[in-house]
């Protein structure tokens, strides 16, 4: 075991509502870290606290543990409350395989967490890394959105967490089971004899439409300024990561260009959708005549109707307009790198490892 680095000092901060995050991993956890290391949440208010005291002392990684909500809530308060120190003292984040979704913790290839703790607490090798995020105009960061079908299954899959959140079955209806229960039996009976929200989809900057062609999938330029789309889409999504969590490969172009973000626009009816869904959708490989895949910088979103709208897999109500860039700056990360495994990260440009 290598010698653990004093000088380096890692904060491990839990959302205590997520399910992982039980009284039989808090008192291992008790045992292992620091007490002055280890951080609890019940709300936003609290996390907000413990990110800010983070800063003042200064910690060299912040790991978070409670999902994409808590890991995205953590990244948005250091970017807000850090704004003013300089680079070098901001902690970069890692992320604890403890939530309902965990898409970050399968980029960053987090392991088990009892594990991954021990191993940073050893001082063992971390992989620093920069990813690049969706930004919205109010300068809230994530690694993906979108409003239309994905929307309101959130906001379904949200009111069923709600409903079961204090019953014994709370562990199976804020999982994967949960989600797939919102899908079909709230979300899809409501889209029979729906009529699709017109859509108008426009970027401020030179864009790829991807599409795929007896030899694979192939790039097309397509010059700043013009309108990717418009039409009838009832879903629309963007993301700079592969998954939307329980990998789920939502964005299979996502790491295809440096400094671009994959956008989808879907006008495959939702049946069509689930019947496909496991395994061509799930995992990345489901192309439709009807399914419009985009590399942009940016991407200006106009809708005639107001839409369920998710932002990083959080149900935020309806919009009708909706404005996402690629990040001014990419996101200061970490992973834990087991030297006693292959490791290997997804491709290059959005996930770039630093010397």
């Amino acid at each position: 075991m290598s010698k653990k680095n004093s000088s380096v000092r890692a904060a491990f901060l839990l959302n205590e509502n997520a399910k992982s995050v039980t009284q039989s991993l808090k008192k291992k956890l008790s045992l292992i870290v620091p007490k002055n290391d280890l951080y609890f949440c019940k709300d936003m208010d609290e996390a907000k606290k413990h990110v800010q005291k983070i800063l003042d002392l200064r910690y060299s990684y912040i790991f978070c543990g409670g999902g994409d909500g808590t890991a995205v809530f953590v990244m948005n308060a250091i970017h807000t409350l850090g704004a003013n120190l300089p680079e070098h003292l901001l902690p970069r984040i890692g992320v604890l395989k403890l939530g309902t979704g965990n898409a970050l913790a399968k980029v960053l290839k987090a392991h088990n967490p009892i594990e991954d703790i021990k191993h940073v607490l050893l001082g063992k090798t971390l992989k620093p890394l920069l990813i690049s995020m969706v930004q919205t105009t109010d300068n809230k960061l994530a690694p993906f959105a979108g409003i239309g079908y994905d929307g309101e299954i959130m906001n379904d899959f949200d009111s069923i967490k709600h409903i079961f959140f204090k019953s014994p079955f709370r562990k199976f209806f804020t999982s994967f089971l949960g989600f797939s229960l919102a899908g079909i039996f709230k979300t899809l009976p409501r889209q029979f004899n729906k009529k699709p929200n017109k859509i108008i989809i426009k970027s401020n900057f030179e864009a790829y439409r991807i599409i795929n062609t007896p030899k694979g999938d192939e790039e097309i330029f397509l010059p700043k300024g013009q309108d990717l789309y418009e039409g009838f889409a009832p879903f629309i999504c963007i993301g700079t990561i592969p998954y939307v969590g329980y990998g789920f490969k939502m964005f299979p172009f996502a790491s295809k260009r440096p400094g671009f973000m994959h956008l989808r626009v879907c006008e495959v009816p939702l049946q069509t959708c689930l019947s496909n869904f496991y395994p061509a959708v799930w995992h990345g490989y489901f192309r439709h005549p009807k399914l419009y895949d985009f590399l942009v910088r940016d991407v200006d979103i106009i809708s005639d109707k107001a839409l369920p709208y998710q932002f990083a897999g959080d149900a935020m109500g309806y919009k009708k307009h909706l404005y996402f860039q690629t990040s001014h700056k990419p996101v200061s990360m970490t992973c834990v790198n087991w030297e006693d495994r292959k490791y290997s990260l997804p491709n290059k440009p959005l996930m770039t490892p630093l010397s």
